[in-house]
């Protein structure tokens, strides 16, 4: 591949250069990538000592190669070429180079001819071309090129380099050409499109689906650290391995026999003939770094890691992390530490590289778990109620392979109808719930909520820390098609009524009943789900005949009335209650009804049904309480609530000013140092007018002369505010005076607000009055773990008290911003409440369009707060406005596909997995 002519022939325009080492070297430009064959590698800027391997790479090259990318023939570099190429300002001339051990793979450069337009170029090693390189070197190198004020890449191609063309106009950009003197002029604008950032979602899916694949379904297992004794970890893989019917090659590792199990036992992972797919490394810690390095010299492509320890203590951590590092260079991805395993049920390739004692029975269920006590407990309630399983990974601290990644695989298993995931935390929300508003299209997906977004986390799960209430990333969750479950029996119903029956196919309940004691208790909790109950037949009869029941089933059914029916049965203690379920469950199956059974009975009689159901997938759920059947149906439910925004386009603006908002926000930082700042009035007032919300002005006033001259400038009526933080706002304290109508008023609640702040230093400030109406607050935060995040609520002590507080992560459809705006349960009184006019919601909605623009574009601004907006019957104006700039954070999920930024970590930040 080549791009951009260099060595002999120079470029047609002489680069823009600073000279070398202006800029520190970008260590956050770092990061670990995911290739589209499924491995891993290493993406870091080029340093000087990258000399030598470059010149490897180049020597190893083929001709053609070599051409394409230099238009010339040239077999070596010289040292002036090396020296050229690998010492950069990191901001004018820009490298990266992709590594797998010490060796580079992939190079990819810009150097900047003129202000805002570089040219690039990529040179991909021959044996690695077709991996996606070079587009994952175009996402990187535009992301650096961002943040340096370029906005436009150019590139001089040879007709013949077909490949090239491919990574620019497959990338999403718009590709404009130009042929002259033998080449091919490419140039595109690199600010992140829809396309572009579908593009890269699709081939980050493709990608880690494959390292998945790779992980999941090896051809030969090394077992690293089995011993004789049978309690081992070690000894319980290879156990679980050989009782799942595996039929790969199992090589061993052991220092203390010859033989185990029938396997010869090596005693070095060095005597192991590779390549070997898939590694279980049971050793201490410390001992996993140097058996990582062994494993990578015979080939080793996936790791999985049960040894706990590694979150002890802070050089624990520091040990995971290396860990992570060291396999993701050498092109492996890893599984743990402190991982369950992973299994694999029915006919074709079934697999047990875990813990657990046996294979659950086939289905088309797929589950994931955390830490290896709650997987434990998840495989517990599937074995309890005969969950079906196709699929189940416990990914332990999910350090490298997440829950992300499991999603990403099993979005394209045909034979997974149903996923239940148990979390205790998440690395990277915003991924997750992108992922999700995809995959739960066509799969529900039931999740077991970690703990809350701004609490603890379990010990060796490394996770940025949200700044926001569990309130917030639970809305994200339900606008991308999560339903969400409060424990591990909460979702284990879900997932085992969804995988028995599918999802209904309408919201419509049925209730059914043989005592109206229980039928009341059913009604009750069915209205406290929020469910549509349309019948509610509690007229059979308590009566020995249990057909009773079943009659009065198929009746409702054939009716078409219902799409789920909740059968409340008391036992007379007579017949046999498993074959009236089982006739109830084939007239459901024709009627295409889903149903669900609460019976109340002995507890031997019971557990028959019970045995029954976990031994048949044809039979529906029995449970023994009302509450449960029916949070089992409203789970069932919630499956097919999608939400109707997530195939709407952003909302875009044509007044936005983008450039004079990056210049007034990098002024503003340089001035302060780098430091976070606030914005003062003049500057708040300039951002946000440059995305089209212009805020009503304000003059600060020293005494109540300069109050007189500010108002008749303003004009008359006006408002008198303290511009003290806490006081500004609030009426109630005495820190606002509203509608003076003259200059007589004026000067009196000067003086009185004087007096009576007397305890404040801050000055008072002079302001226009808005139209009445509906006093609204919008903020946006730059959340660690969510990214940017918008937030709107109806102004008040009682909206904060109660939180409520309605979330969304930008950008936002036009009618995402609608949904906001209506989302709070106090934004009733924007419709018109006790003879109230309507206020101008789309007004607002417009505003919060704006703000997700605002932050979407600028990671600097870490918290920008509209209090109040005043949303009148015709308009909405901002009466305050506050900013605080920062350093802008390395979002979780950008425009670059990462697998989690190592050179980031800090004992207080994430993977970002």
């Amino acid at each position: 591949m080549a791009a951009r002519r260099e060595g002999p022939c120079p470029p047609r325009r002489r680069p823009v250069v600073q000279e070398p080492a202006a800029t520190p070297y970008p260590a956050h430009w770092e990061a670990d990538i995911a290739l589209r064959d499924g491995s891993a590698a290493h993406l870091r800027p080029i340093l000087p000592s990258d000399a030598d391997a470059l010149q490897r790479f180049h020597e190893r090259q083929s001709e053609q190669s070599r051409y394409l990318r230099f238009f010339a023939s040239m077999p070596r570099l010289s040292p002036r070429d090396l020296e050229r190429f690998t010492v950069v300002d990191h901001h004018d001339r820009v490298a990266f180079v992709v590594l797998v051990g010490q060796e580079i793979i992939a190079v990819g450069r810009y150097d900047r001819i003129e202000p805002d337009e570089a040219e690039v170029a990529f040179n991909v090693s021959d044996s690695r071309q077709g991996t996606g390189l070079a587009s994952v070197l175009l996402e990187h190198l535009a992301a650096a090129a961002r943040e340096r004020g370029i906005s436009t890449f150019t590139a001089e191609v040879l007709p013949q380099n077909t490949r090239m063309f491919n990574v620019f106009s497959d990338a999403g950009f718009d590709v404009a050409r130009a042929y002259d003197d033998g080449v091919v002029q490419v140039s595109f604008r690199i600010d992140p499109t829809s396309r572009s950032l579908a593009v890269m979602a699709e081939r980050e899916h493709r990608a880690e689906s494959q390292a998945m694949e790779r992980l999941l379904h090896p051809s030969s297992v090394l077992l690293v650290g089995v011993s004789t004794r049978a309690d081992s970890p070690g000894g319980r893989f290879l156990a679980a391995l050989e009782a799942s019917g595996f039929d790969g090659a199992i090589h061993v590792i052991a220092r203390d026999a010859f033989e185990i199990r029938g396997h010869r036992a090596h005693a070095r992972i060095a005597d192991v003939p590779g390549p070997v797919d898939l590694a279980v490394i049971a050793l201490r810690p410390e001992a996993c770094l140097e058996a990582i390095e062994e494993c990578a010299g015979i080939g080793v492509r996936s790791v999985v890691i049960p040894t706990e320890g590694f979150s002890d203590t802070a050089d624990g951590r520091r040990l995971q992390r290396e860990l992570v590092a060291r396999a993701r260079l050498h092109g492996m991805r890893l599984l743990g530490p402190g991982a369950f395993g992973f299994l694999r049920t029915g006919e074709d390739e079934p697999i047990s590289v875990s813990l657990s004692p046996a294979l659950p029975p086939s289905g088309r269920v797929a589950l994931a778990a955390q830490s290896s006590a709650l997987t434990a407990m998840l495989l517990a309630g599937a074995d309890a109620r005969g969950v079906g399983v196709h699929e189940f990974v416990g990914v332990g601290n999910r350090a490298d392979v997440s829950l992300n990644d499991c999603l990403q695989h099993w979005e394209d298993d045909q034979q997974v109808e149903v996923i239940g995931l148990a979390l205790e935390s998440m690395g990277n929300p915003r991924k997750f719930s992108r992922i999700a508003r995809r995959l739960t299209r066509s799969t529900p997906l039931i999740v077991l909520r970690p703990p809350a977004a701004d609490t603890s986390v379990p010990p060796g799960h490394d996770v940025r820390r949200s700044t926001l209430p569990r309130r917030a990333l639970d809305q994200v969750l339900q606008a991308a098609g999560v339903v969400q479950t409060g424990s591990v029996e909460h979702l284990m119903d879900v997932v085992d009524a969804v995988g028995r029956q599918g999802r209904p196919h309408g919201p419509r309940v049925g209730l059914l009943s043989n005592t109206p004691a229980l039928g009341a208790a059913l009604r009750g909790a069915a209205d406290e789900s929020g469910m549509q109950v349309v019948v509610d037949n509690r007229s059979v009869p308590l009566a020995a005949d249990q057909r009773l029941v079943q009659r009065a089933f198929t009746s409702m059914a054939a009716l078409g009335h219902a799409d789920v029916v909740i059968a409340g049965v008391l036992d007379p203690l007579t017949g046999d209650p498993v074959e009236v379920i089982r006739q109830m469950a084939l007239v459901a199956r024709h009627s295409e009804v889903v149903l669900l059974v609460c019976l109340i009975t002995s507890q031997d009689r019971f557990e028959k049904v019970r045995r029954a159901v976990r031994a048949d997938p044809t039979l529906p759920p029995v449970h023994a309480t009302p509450y449960n059947a029916v949070r089992a149906g409203a789970g069932m439910l919630a499956t097919i609530r999608r939400p109707s925004l997530e195939n709407e386009e952003p909302a875009q603006r044509d007044d936005v000013d983008r450039a004079a908002a990056r210049d007034l926000v990098d002024e503003a930082l340089a001035q302060g140092g780098g430091r976070s700042i606030a914005l003062d009035a003049d500057g708040t007032a300039a951002l946000l007018g440059a995305y089209g919300i212009p805020v009503l002005r304000s003059i600060r006033v020293a005494d109540s002369d300069a109050a007189v001259e500010a108002a008749a400038e303003l004009g008359y009526p006006v408002a008198l505010k303290s511009t003290d933080p806490v006081l500004r706002h609030r009426a109630d304290l005495g820190g606002v005076r509203l509608a003076l109508p003259d200059a007589t008023q004026l000067r009196h609640a000067y003086q009185e607000m004087r007096r009576e702040l007397s305890f404040s230093t801050a000055p008072l400030e002079v302001q226009s009055m808005a139209a009445a109406g509906v006093p609204v607050v919008v903020r946006s935060t730059e959340d660690p773990s969510l990214g940017p995040v918008v937030s709107l609520s109806v102004a008040g002590d009682a909206t904060d008290l109660l939180d409520d507080i309605a979330y969304a992560i930008p950008p936002l459809s036009e009618r995402a911003a609608a949904a906001l705006v209506d989302a709070p349960a106090t934004a009733v009184k924007l419709r018109g409440v006790r003879g109230l006019p309507a206020a101008d919601r789309a007004a607002l909605a417009d505003i919060v369009v704006r703000v997700g623009l605002l932050a979407e574009d600028l990671p600097e601004v870490a918290q920008l707060e509209l209090y109040p907006v005043v949303v009148a019957h015709t308009g909405a104006v901002v009466v305050g406005a506050r900013v605080e700039l920062g350093q802008a954070p390395n979002r979780t999920d950008g425009a670059r596909r990462v697998l989690g930024s190592v050179g980031d970590w800090t004992d207080d930040e994430s993977t970002a997995r």
